[in-house]
């Protein structure tokens, strides 16, 4: 787990990272499909184990920041990010848009409150993968790196 031939380089300061789950926040008819999968996972294959022992499972900064992104600004961020093709049923969300919309308002508050006095900072990356037959397949984490 936590090795995609596809993720790029998060860099060696980067302790572990949590990937999103589009499937998630998807309309209600889709869900049965989605499997009730949580937002953020570090168990699917484009986050990045943690290597860090004060982010291991359980510890106060890892229970503090999994609130942090389950929680209501977190729901807030996303779904206020800029949409893609407005035309239809109020827009598209994808990862172009709600990486940058992450990075210059919920990461930038989280990083002053809660992880730079801990020496750590998140910051989102996105990037797109396409499969056999030419499907868009978007991916987005949510990297810690040690400052």
């Amino acid at each position: 787990m936590g090795i995609n031939w596809c993720r790029p380089d998060l860099g060696d300061n980067c302790v572990g990272a949590y990937s999103y789950n589009q499937c998630a926040d998807a309309p209600t008819c889709n869900a049965i499909f989605c499997c009730c999968a949580a937002r953020w996972s570090v168990n699917h294959c484009d986050a990045k184990a943690f290597t860090d022992p004060k982010w291991a499972e359980g510890t106060q900064l890892r229970n503090g920041f999994n609130d942090l992104i389950n929680g209501p600004e977190m729901a807030a961020a996303l779904e206020e990010a800029p949409r893609s093709c407005k035309s239809f049923c109020g827009g598209c969300k994808n990862v172009q848009n709600m990486s940058p919309h992450l990075n210059d308002g919920w990461c930038k508050e989280t990083n002053e409150k809660v992880l730079r006095p801990q020496g750590y900072e998140c910051r989102a990356h996105h990037w797109v993968t396409y499969g056999s037959k030419g499907e868009r397949q978007e991916h987005m984490v949510l990297a810690i790196l040690k400052i």
